[in-house]
């Protein structure tokens, strides 16, 4: 009786497991994420910069967007990932009703049940319903959408869109070991955007292909090669307001590279001339971020960080205006 009842479990154990190890079948390496992004609203709106700045209202009366229908001010998070291409022409191929040339996923989180229990109504407008493994999702009913992109709503608060390959996973480890690493490395701040080039190799020599047939900007692109992963982040409240990042294949490389974007940096002080701002105290900023645009060299490590500058909340709304 105890062998019986020890076999039924065992056989019981198999039947739950087997839905999820089938999703779970191992991805190839073109098809993981090379970029992961993760936009926090709420750190941005709250900060100190966001408060100055009435980033929440905003948000919430952008133009054209009655708030009533969507308000992305109730927007809390929005994080996600992407694999690409094995070639540039997948890109120039995109028009309307083509297919995404790409795998993604991308997940909303808001602090109002209710804002997104109008974002679905909204949606219900141009999407239909289609029932995938028996779960439910929506996707564009517009044959001019792009397609192959499904949504659907995974808690009151959340929502996910994504292509099939990524949606029916019951996990979201759709990256690779060098995305991993590389997200890592990255500071916690705002918004961060992380890019595993190691992990784009086919893309990478295809698009130096293509940049050396127009002939323009080819050394930029070639420095590619000389790094595994390039991070960016920003933070509206910290010291440092923007961090970009990048590891080299060796110190040599690294060093080459961080030339580069001196030289490329070179060029955009001239837009930054203090002599072109609106007034001196815009100057200032444009000043300081021109000052600060330099890459340092720390073994692999190549680092470019701009500070927050005094100010820059006065300078982004003499920009920005009484609205957006």
């Amino acid at each position: 009786m105890r062998t019986a009842l020890l076999s039924l479990a065992v056989v019981s154990l198999c039947l739950v497991a087997a839905p999820a190890v089938a999703q779970q079948t191992p991805l190839e390496a073109k098809e993981k994420s090379v970029i992961r992004f993760e936009v926090n609203v709420d750190k941005i709106i709250n900060s100190e910069l966001g408060k100055q700045l009435d980033l929440k209202d905003r948000i919430r009366n952008l133009p054209g967007i009655n708030p009533e229908e969507i308000d992305f001010s109730a927007i809390s998070r929005v994080f996600g990932s992407l694999s690409l291409p094995d070639n540039v022409a997948a890109f120039r191929s995109l028009g309307p009703g083509s297919d995404i040339p790409m795998d993604l996923f991308t997940r909303i989180e808001y602090s109002d049940a209710g804002a997104l229990s109008s974002i679905f109504t909204k949606m219900s407008e141009t999407t239909e319903e289609v029932e995938i493994d028996g779960k439910k999702f929506i996707k564009p009913s517009d044959a001019s959408a792009p397609q192959g992109l499904l949504t659907h709503r995974v808690d009151e608060k959340t929502m996910e869109t994504a292509t099939k390959k990524y949606i029916m996973r019951a996990d979201r480890e759709v990256g690779t070991d060098g995305l991993s690493k590389a997200w890592g490395m990255a500071p916690d701040h705002a918004i961060r955007i992380v890019v595993d080039v190691d992990g784009m190799a086919d893309l990478k020599e295809d698009l130096i292909d293509f940049v050396g047939e127009s002939g323009v900007a080819l050394d930029y692109v070639e420095l590619l090669n000389n790094i595994s992963n390039i991070r960016l982040t920003i933070d509206l409240d910290g010291d440092d307001l923007l961090t970009l990042s990048a590891t080299g294949k060796d110190e040599n490389l690294a060093e080459e590279f961080a030339d580069g974007l001196d030289s490329i940096f070179f060029t955009a002080k001239f837009g930054l001339n203090p002599a072109n701002a609106p007034n001196p105290e815009a100057g200032e900023v444009m000043q300081d971020i021109s000052d600060a645009l330099e890459a340092k060299v720390d073994g692999k490590e190549v680092n470019v960080v701009i500070p927050r500058p005094a100010g820059l909340g006065d300078f982004l709304l003499g920009i920005m205006g009484p609205g957006f």
